[in-house]
């Protein structure tokens, strides 16, 4: 199939669907095929406990971090193109690590009344959305566009100092609120339910609308800050608009998932091998291919060591390096 082929988009939908159903079907639990018939059709004989199982846990999840691959993926493209630099991810400018500070400190030194009733998901969102703003502060200058070095020296600037509270926090706190913590920062989907999804679904519907509005002055970008100002495109609210988009999808991702690493840095470069730069085709193309990849990499978290489950960000980790090889070997010989 030729790069770029109208049938690449169609059969990655179907790939999608593929692994939405292996991700519901299969699991921990041992279930007859008959009975996961029975389940999916809502049949009277479907045994309760394991519908549950199906409707009350494996679907809401598959849907969850489907939508979060798709997203994150959505920024790392928005945020590659809008700084013009192949290694911007979506937690660049602090967001990860100003969620990661706000969440772990909530963990350790909150009582679990208080985390319970603010809800653990909004602690880390308000932190993200604190080192984003932060991040936006230290970039702007009076009557000045913003800069894409200096948003990511200061992005780089605020990671390093919720880091370091980060560590503070779990050297600090006691063995098993630390063991609590360790595990959300390593990213998990575990307990996701239905009240979680509508929020990820408008954010992600929203976001997308905005980034489709947006492509024609995205690909004029890639041109450069003074070949898009000719065409007539504003840069600087360009890239304020690929910031808050950002922000708001890492916010919800982070927030229900915890910190899901690497999806939003390698799959829109993946996007790009398979139908180049232009972002009304790339951007559709990347989203699936996040969602493919996240859905099957939770699957495997959840069976490769059952009954027990590995968080997220560790087998991305050990996943994501050889395509991340790959592209930097072809980035190597372009130049």
């Amino acid at each position: 199939m030729s790069r770029g082929s109208p049938l690449l988009l169609p059969l990655s939908v179907v790939a999608l669907f593929l692994a939405m159903a292996a991700g519901i079907l299969w699991g921990t639990a041992e279930i007859s095929w008959s009975e996961r018939l029975a389940i999916l059709m809502r049949s009277e004989d479907a045994p309760r406990g394991l519908s549950l199982i199906i409707w009350q846990w494996r679907v809401p999840r598959v849907l969850a971090v489907g939508m979060i691959g798709a997203g994150l993926t959505l920024a790392g493209v928005l945020m590659q193109t809008a700084l013009r630099n192949p290694m911007a991810d979506p937690y660049l400018m602090g967001l990860s690590s100003g969620a990661s500070a706000a969440a772990v400190g909530a963990i350790i030194w909150f009582p679990a009344s208080v985390t319970t009733t603010l809800g653990l998901p909004l602690i880390a969102f308000l932190g993200a959305a604190s080192a984003f703003l932060l991040t936006i502060g230290l970039s702007t200058r009076r009557g000045r566009s913003l800069d894409p070095l200096v948003v990511i020296l200061a992005g780089v600037a605020v990671s390093l100092m919720f880091q370091a509270l980060t560590a503070f926090f779990l050297y600090v706190g006691d063995p098993h609120a630390t063991r609590n913590a360790m595990g959300w920062l390593m990213g998990t989907a575990a307990g996701t339910d239905w009240q979680e999804l509508p929020l990820l679904f408008a954010v992600l519907l929203v976001s997308l609308a905005l980034a489709l509005f947006t492509t024609s002055k995205l690909d004029a970008t890639l041109l450069g800050d003074e070949r898009a100002l000719s065409l007539g495109v504003h840069v600087g609210r360009m890239r304020v608009l690929v910031f808050l988009i950002t922000v708001a999808l890492t916010g919800v991702a982070v927030a229900v998932a915890g910190i899901v690493g690497f999806i939003g840095l390698i799959l829109p470069h993946m996007g790009r091998l398979l139908v180049g730069a232009r972002h009304r085709v790339l951007i559709p193309q990347a989203m699936v291919l996040g969602a493919v990849t996240l859905i099957l990499v939770d699957l495997a978290c959840r069976v490769v060591l059952a009954p027990e489950e590995l968080p997220l960000g560790v087998l991305l980790a050990l996943l994501a390096a050889p395509p991340f090889i790959y592209i930097l070997r072809g980035m190597s010989r372009v130049r």
